[in-house]
């Protein structure tokens, strides 16, 4: 994978979008390009939004055959459409994909954010969650220096199991699951070759110990017409109808 611009190992990276550019960033996004990849080449559709990471939509949509692709971010120069992600100014039923890469860490609001995203989405589209795995080494790093506040390991990492909950509340249904990236939280390349033992075992014997995982879920739609049982019925009319008592004097048709 090459990108347009090389970022130089440091300290701190300004945001999650830069810190993809330096080189553990890029074999982690390598990764997560070959596992995202089949899924986009078998969505279709008109619209797609992406939340979180613009610079790298580009390259992680290459291969989606959805026709209109659109970036959205609260401050970011360079997404296309800017806007707080828990009021989109999209109308409802509207968008086929929904991307959230790295977002759901790093809002205040997740709830809404999510609620926002089932709005926005057609019956049957779908929402990919992109987001670091707190059981994981990665995780392991972010419970030990998350209030450091550097990127990549600030915000709140949430388990898929929470994830899971938040989304069935909402009515979305979960569709695929994976893991992606084995390679320990560490910036420097010449101590990464010494650990490659570790990145092999842990792929090969503990995969749910991915760096991020990778969450599909399709929106799912309840009929508005509810099924009624066979064997339940109704009685529209008592079986008899009680003539008045008064005027005994009065005929009636026989």
């Amino acid at each position: 994978m090459r990108f347009l611009r090389q970022t130089t190992e440091s300290k701190g990276f300004a945001n999650i979008n830069e810190w993809y550019f330096s080189r553990t960033g890029q074999f982690l996004f390598k990764e997560l390009e070959e596992k995202i990849s089949p899924l986009l080449a078998t969505t279709f559709g008109y619209y797609a939004l992406q939340i979180g990471c613009p610079g790298l939509a580009a390259q992680l949509q290459r291969n989606c055959r959805i026709k209109h692709q659109f970036t959205l971010d609260e401050t970011g120069p360079q997404a296309q459409i800017a806007a707080n992600p828990s009021m989109l100014p999209i109308a409802s039923d509207s968008v086929d994909l929904v991307i959230l890469m790295h977002h759901l860490s790093n809002t205040s609001e997740p709830h809404a954010m999510l609620r926002e995203a089932f709005r926005i989405l057609i019956p049957e589209g779908k929402l990919i969650i992109i987001d670091f795995n707190p059981v994981s080494l990665w995780g392991l790093r972010h419970f030990c220096q998350s209030w450091l506040e550097h990127v990549p390991f600030k915000g709140h990492f949430y388990t898929v199991k929470r994830i899971d909950d938040w989304m069935r509340l909402l009515g979305f249904d979960q569709y695929r699951q994976f893991r992606v990236g084995y390679l320990p939280p560490i910036q420097k390349p010449s101590v990464t070759r010494h650990l490659s033992w570790l990145e092999k075992g842990t792929r090969n014997w503990m995969p749910v110990l991915g760096a991020l995982n990778l969450l599909v879920y399709s929106k799912s739609i309840s009929p508005l017409t509810p099924v009624r049982h066979r064997w339940v019925t109704r009685k529209i009319l008592p079986g008899k109808i009680v003539r008045p008592t008064v005027g005994r004097d009065m005929k009636y048709d026989r």
